[in-house]
């Protein structure tokens, strides 16, 4: 298996999000822009009432040791919940399922780096409630996005869309008349679409994910709604309202922050951003 070691607000969700902000000047020098991963494999922790902080790191701290003793090259994200129920994500990304396959062969393989994960995973699982595992593969087609540079984010906005059975040509219609007016009033904004494509509830699903800089873009996001509504016209505004009708089932909002402590990232994300450095 995979592991850590490798209510409808009429469509205008989604205007609360984020424009990538500028990083540190150091970070700058550093940090490349990548796009987002065509296949993303999201892990989520529900984690027990008084289970988090500094107990969730100390398990976590395991599968990591386990990842740099075996030199394991397959990296994760950690981020965890500032809305909604106590919980941590965990994002694998990948360029196909080929290369997801690889990873696990790799760890089937190392009977020790097995042995470090399954002690690591008994550990972790005192402090859970629950967990679960999603992969959504990247629609880029319906919203192209060039990508932006990771390691000086800190923060995701996550809007999770149920979309209604057959109704898939409306959303993908919201979707375009969306891109196309977030590219003339927040043109510095992005967000990568994401469809499920295998999981415990994967029916309909889709991801819209904004990396953020600072949770100040969230209120330089509201401040556009205005913009956004002006710049669509009344026509289009209307048409945008009803396609957000027939085709979302339901909607919600959550906000992440990244975690350093509980990921294990490359070195040049450490090289460009001190923040990675784990303590």
């Amino acid at each position: 298996m995979l592991s850590k070691t490798i209510g409808m607000c009429a469509g205008l969700c989604f205007l609360i999000g984020g424009v990538s902000g500028l990083p540190a000047a150091r970070a700058q020098e550093t940090a490349k822009a990548t796009p987002p991963p065509k296949v993303l494999v999201i892990d989520i922790e529900w984690l027990k009432p008084g289970k988090g902080g500094s107990a969730h790191q100390k398990t976590e701290n395991a599968f990591i040791l386990a990842n740099q003793k075996a030199k394991v090259p397959i990296h994760y994200l950690a981020l965890e919940a500032l809305s909604g129920p106590p919980r941590s994500l965990f994002f694998f990304s990948y360029d196909s399922f080929a290369a997801m396959e690889k990873e696990r062969q790799q760890e089937m393989s190392d009977t020790v780096l097995s042995a470090d994960v399954d002690r690591a995973y008994a550990e972790d699982g005192e402090l859970l409630s629950s967990t679960a595992r999603n992969i959504f593969t990247l629609r880029d087609d319906l919203m192209a996005e060039p990508g932006v540079a990771i390691a000086t984010m800190r923060y995701m906005q996550i809007t999770r869309v149920t979309v209604r059975p057959g109704h898939q040509a409306d959303w993908e219609e919201y979707l375009k008349m969306l891109r196309s007016n977030l590219d003339k009033t927040q043109p510095g904004r992005h967000v990568a679409l994401y469809q499920s494509a295998f999981g415990w509830e994967n029916g309909g699903i889709w991801l819209l994910i904004t990396p953020m800089k600072s949770l100040d873009e969230v209120d330089q996001a509201t401040a556009n709604n205005a913009k956004f509504i002006q710049n669509m016209g009344d026509t289009n505004m209307k048409r945008y309202r009803e396609l957000a009708g027939l085709a979302i089932e339901s909607s919600q909002r959550n906000l992440y922050a990244f975690k350093p402590e509980m990921s294990y990232v490359q070195d040049e994300w450490v090289t460009a951003d001190p923040f990675w450095k784990r303590k």
